[in-house]
C-alpha cells in the first residue's frame, strides 16, 4: 500500500507499506522522467530506508529475467496508464504489431519462434480428412499451441473453461501461480502467460483491462521488492482488443441465399465450410470457390473486405475494388485492378517518390512497415500474405475482415457469456497492435511480434539497463 509521495530534490519518493503495519518498509525513487530508477528496503532500525539499490546499475547477466505475457491488451490502454504514472519500473512501452488474424496461438508462436500452428483456432478444417476437427479436444491437448511448452507458468487448460465465465477467479489463480513459478528461478529467462486477462477484457472491456493492468503493475512491484531489485521484468501481450461492444453475426442465410451449401466437408463445388469457434472479428472459410463466396459475403454490411489466394497472388476485395498482392525478391507488390481495398495507394505513392519501390513495383518491407504503422491496417501486405502462406499448416481458402461491432464464432459461446464488450482478430490497428515494455532498456518504438525477443536479447547484451 502506498503511504506517502513526496518531492526530494529532483526525485519523487514513494513510501510503501508491504506488511500491513501502517509503517513504510519499501521506497521507490523516481527521476524527472517519472521512471523508478532506485529502490530501498527498510533499514535495521525498522523505520528508515536502508541502502539505495540503483536498478539500472544491475546487469541483466547477473539476475533472472521474467517475461510476462498477457492475453489481449491494446497498446493505447497501456500507453494511457503509463502516462498516468503506472508501470514506472519500466521504460516507456513500445508498440507491437502482431500477425493477421490477430489470434493468441498464432501471435505467441511468432513471438517465441516455435513451429507453425495447425490452424488459426483449435477448431479447424482438415483438408486431408475432409472434415472439421473438434476444437475442444485440440484446445485442451495444446496441439495448436506449440509455444506452451516454453512457459514456466501457464495454468492448466481446464482453467480456460472458467476464463470467460469467471475470469477474475482465473486471473487471481494465475497471479499466485506466476509468483510460485518465479520463486524457483534464480537465473536465466522464465516465461509466464495469463489467459484470465482475455476473459476480463472480453467481459468488461476497457475498464476491466485497465483494472487488471494496474494489478499486474502491483505484481511487478512485489517481485522487485521481494528480489531486492535483483531481477529484470518484461511485460508484453499477444494482440490488441477492439474495446467495442460486439454482436455476433452469422453468414449462413446469406450464403444459402447465394446458392452455397454450408457444411462440414467439401464434396460439391458450391460447398462451404465456415469455422465458428470463439468470438472474433474475422471469419475463415474453406471452399472450392473463394472468389464467388467472397462476392457473396461482401453483400453483408459488416464485412469490410475479403481476401483469398489465387495462383501466385492473394486477392483483396471490398465492395468498390479489387487488388492483388504478390511477393518478389525485394518486397511485396500491391496492384490495384479497381479501387484501393486496403487504402494504401497514397502511402505507396510516397514510397515511390522516396525511392523505396523498385521498377518492378516491389516495395521495401522495412519502409512499408514504417510507413503503415499508423495506418488503419498496419503492415497490411505482409500480414495478409502471411495469413495464407506462413502462419499455419491448414490455412483457409477465404478470410473476411469484419467491422468493429461485429464478430463471428460460436453461438453457444456467445449465449454463455451473453455480452461481448471487446474482442479481437481483424487486421485493423486496435485489434492487432499491442505492447512491450521492459526494465532492460528502451526497445525500438514499433516492432513486429517476431522481433520482440531479438530486441530484448539486444538490450540484455548491452547490459540490461546499465547506464
Amino acid at each position: 500500500m502506498l503511504l506517502e509521495t513526496r518531492q526530494s530534490g529532483d526525485e519523487i519518493v514513494y513510501a510503501f507499506d508491504t506488511d500491513g503495519d501502517q509503517r513504510a518498509d519499501f521506497w521507490q525513487y523516481a527521476a524527472v522522467d517519472g521512471r523508478v530508477h532506485a529502490i530501498a528496503c527498510v533499514a535495521a532500525d525498522g523505520a528508515s530506508p536502508g541502502p539505495r539499490i540503483e536498478l539500472d546499475a544491475i546487469a541483466a547477466s547477473t539476475c533472472p529475467h521474467f517475461i510476462i505475457v498477457l492475453d489481449g491488451v491494446p497498446f493505447e490502454v497501456v500507453e494511457e496508464l503509463y502516462r498516468a504514472g503506472h508501470f514506472r519500473l519500466f521504460h516507456p512501452p513500445a508498440r507491437v504489431v502482431c500477425c493477421f488474424p490477430a489470434m493468441t496461438d498464432l501471435a505467441l508462436s511468432e513471438l517465441f519462434h516455435t513451429e507453425r500452428c495447425l490452424a488459426y483456432q483449435a477448431r479447424y478444417y482438415d483438408p486431408d480428412a475432409n472434415r472439421v476437427v473438434d476444437g475442444t479436444d485440440v484446445y485442451l491437448s495444446g496441439r495448436n499451441a506449440p509455444w506452451v511448452g516454453l512457459m514456466s507458468y501457464r495454468c492448466s487448460f481446464w482453467w480456460d473453461v472458467l476464463a470467460y465465465l469467471n475470469p477474475g477467479t482465473v486471473f487471481a489463480h494465475e497471479l499466485r501461480g506466476m509468483l510460485r513459478a518465479f520463486h524457483k528461478v534464480e537465473e536465466g529467462e522464465a516465461y509466464a502467460y495469463s489467459v484470465g486477462t482475455a476473459g476480463l477484457g472480453t467481459r468488461g472491456g476497457r475498464p476491466a483491462i485497465e483494472a487488471y493492468l494496474r494489478t499486474v503493475d502491483q505484481l511487478c512491484q512485489r517481485i522487485v521488492f521481494e528480489r531486492r531489485g535483483q531481477v529484470k521484468i518484461t511485460l508484453t501481450a499477444d494482440h490488441g482488443h477492439n474495446l467495442v461492444e460486439t454482436r455476433r453475426v452469422s453468414f449462413r442465410k446469406l450464403l444459402t441465399d447465394g446458392g452455397y451449401r454450408v457444411t462440414r466437408s467439401l464434396r460439391e463445388p458450391r460447398d462451404i465450410v465456415p469455422i465458428a469457434y470463439g468470438l472474433v472479428t474475422y471469419a475463415a472459410f474453406f471452399t472450392a470457390d473463394p472468389a464467388g463466396a467472397a462476392e457473396c459475403l461482401l453483400g453483408h454490411e459488416d464485412v469490410e473486405f475479403a481476401c483469398y489466394p489465387e495462383a501466385d497472388a492473394v486477392i483483396v476485395r471490398d465492395r468498390d475494388g479489387r487488388a492483388r498482392i504478390t511477393k518478389g525478391e525485394d518486397g511485396f507488390v500491391y496492384e490495384s485492378d479497381t479501387g484501393d481495398p486496403l487504402g494504401i495507394a497514397p502511402t505507396i505513392e510516397r514510397l515511390w517518390a522516396a525511392g523505396n519501390v523498385s521498377h518492378a513495383g516491389e516495395i521495401d518491407e522495412a519502409a512499408l512497415f514504417a510507413a503503415t504503422v499508423d495506418h488503419k491496417y498496419p503492415d497490411p501486405l505482409a500480414r495478409i500474405w502471411g495469413a495464407f502462406h506462413d502462419l499455419v499448416e491448414y490455412p483457409p481458402d477465404l478470410i473476411v475482415n469484419l467491422r468493429d461491432g461485429a464478430c463471428h464464432g460460436s453461438k453457444f459461446f456467445h449465449t454463455m457469456i451473453r455480452r461481448v464488450s471487446s474482442t479481437h482478430g481483424s487486421l485493423d490497428a486496435r485489434n492487432s497492435t499491442t505492447f512491450v515494455m521492459t526494465m532492460l532498456g528502451e526497445p525500438p518504438p514499433v516492432l513486429r511480434t517476431r522481433d520482440v525477443l531479438p530486441a530484448l536479447e539486444s538490450l540484455r547484451g548491452r547490459g540490461g539497463g546499465t547506464e
